[in-house]
């Protein structure tokens, strides 16, 4: 850009940089808050002031999810960024225009200049979004055609736009101010002025000495290679889950499942590390789901730690990631027995007396309800039991998730009661939810099965699944697990669950 910057090049130029800013933030907004936030709220309320005149609050928050234009179709921007994404971070009560968005900008780098913040940002990104890349630590650079190349080459686009894309604007609103609203020019803090990237080491530094700054990073970082460890003896040790299912292949327990992705949505975008506290019987997916949906989230790190951790080695453990405020941790506490467990450490780092950093949040699971001390201090689920009626949701919804449309209830009930009918022939160890699953991916690849009940759901007299064995299996578990003292009240929790 000239220092004659009019609005419809400073309009190109911005544009030009949000889609490089996209391609680094794809499928995920940056936290609210951050300096990543702020510099996408700041692009978004550049350009609808360039397109539309000096930005209402109105118009600003249309730009949400405004559509990536004004692009040539074969912009390398178009490769990595979504048709629309949410970048813009919503203004708080009192920011109503790109004066307030450039503001709060300006106060993301008191600390330290535009030029490190930015920098700051991409070697972050660009160490999350290829930290395998064979090629990173190739000595002349970035191999050609690698996935380190091109976000290499939009992390210089950026800073190279950036350059003077603020201060052209800040002049160009100037030039205009009898157009803008009174008071707006006046309201730009001088520092909004610095925000340049004229330092950054990606317009400094040749791509070999970029790529070896992020080779080691990538060894100073033990979390930069899995997203899955287990934490034994003081150390981190990456894991594989292969038999984790996808958190699109769990079926039923709408509601459940609606809790599970809004709560580690609410803590991928920043807007809280509240702990889930999960409690049902054995097998109703309590650990499957819980990974399944924090591993959606490709900001969120999964650290299994061993269950007596969450007593003595809870504060060292929560010290250790907090030194790592790039990544997002979600610690995992599976079969918890909340009635003897020692709650000490974790009532004092929950909401005692002290916090916990927004970069951590605690799942706990059991098979037993939360004494109320510790319910109080996180959000709750509590799993319905597997009855007939939750075991026919399931089918319907698995059956729906493969492509037949409208499955019939007759044929729903028929593969219930098949699938209690094997249980009755021990081909399963229990009535549960990971059971079924077995059993209808079974089904799914059997075609033989699948037209023997068809038949059967389209014959004279319907088989209906027996509610009395999954009553008796449901005694048998609280039993084992609760005692006869409990019992009575699980048999009205049942009853009203229906």
């Amino acid at each position: 850009m000239t220092t004659g910057t009019g609005s419809t090049e400073l309009l190109m130029a911005c544009r030009a940089a949000e889609a490089s800013f996209h391609v680094f933030f794809t499928g995920e907004a940056p936290a609210a808050g951050t300096f990543a936030a702020r510099l996408g709220a700041a692009l978004s309320a550049i350009e609808v002031d360039c397109e539309h005149g000096h930005s209402s609050s109105k118009a600003v928050r249309t730009k949400l999810t405004k559509p990536l234009h004004g692009l040539p179709p074969n912009d390398p921007a178009h490769h990595g960024a979504p048709g629309s994404v949410s970048l813009f971070e919503a203004p708080p009560d009192g920011a109503t225009d790109s004066v307030d968005a450039l503001n709060l900008l300006a106060a993301s780098c008191t600390s330290f200049p535009f030029s490190r913040q930015l920098d700051k940002m991409l070697f972050e990104r660009l160490s999350v979004l290829s930290p395998r890349d064979p090629h990173l630590k190739a000595p002349a650079g970035f191999a050609p055609g690698s996935d380190a190349a091109f976000f290499y080459d939009h992390a210089v686009r950026l800073a190279q736009l950036l350059k003077d894309l603020i201060p052209a604007y800040c002049k160009l609103l100037a030039e205009r101010s009898g157009a803008a609203p009174e008071g707006a020019v006046s309201r730009l803090r001088p520092s909004v002025l610095k925000l340049e990237s004229a330092q950054s080491v990606f317009l400094r530094m040749k791509p070999a000495a970029v790529a070896l700054e992020l080779a080691k990073m990538s060894a100073d970082d033990p979390f930069a290679h899995s997203r899955i460890f287990r934490h034994v003896d003081g150390a981190f040790v990456p894991l594989t889950l292969p038999s984790i299912r996808r958190a699109e292949d769990f079926y039923g327990y709408q509601s459940v499942r609606r809790m599970f992705q809004e709560h580690f949505k609410a803590f991928s975008e920043g807007r809280s590390n509240l702990p889930l506290l999960i409690s049902s019987l054995p097998g109703l997916g309590k650990t499957q789901m819980s990974i399944a949906y924090s591993l959606s989230f490709p900001d969120i790190t999964l650290i299994i730690p061993q269950p007596g951790d969450i007593a003595a080695g809870l504060e060292p453990l929560i010290a250790e990631l907090a030194a790592w405020p790039n990544h997002k941790f979600m610690l995992f506490f599976d079969d918890i027995d909340a009635a003897t467990t020692d709650w000490f450490y974790f009532r004092a780092n929950v909401g005692g007396t002290f916090s916990l950093p927004e970069n951590i949040t605690i799942t706990v699971a059991s098979n037993q309800r939360f004494p109320a001390n510790i319910s109080s201090r996180g959000r709750g689920c509590e799993f319905p039991m597997f009855d007939e009626i939750r075991c026919q949701e399931m089918i319907l919804d698995f059956l729906t998730a493969k492509g037949l449309r409208e499955p019939s209830k007759n044929l729903v009930a028929v593969i219930a009661s098949d699938y209690v009918s094997e249980f009755g022939q021990k081909q399963f160890e229990e009535l549960s939810p990971r059971t079924l699953v077995r059993y209808l991916d079974h089904y799914l690849s059997d075609p033989a099965k699948r037209k023997t009940l068809m038949d059967e759901a389209n014959g004279e007299v319907v088989q209906q699944p027996d509610p009395q064995v999954f009553y008796e299996e449901n005694v048998k578990l609280m039993r084992s697990i609760h005692g006869e003292d409990a019992l009575e009240q699980f048999r009205e929790d049942a009853v009203h669950a229906k």
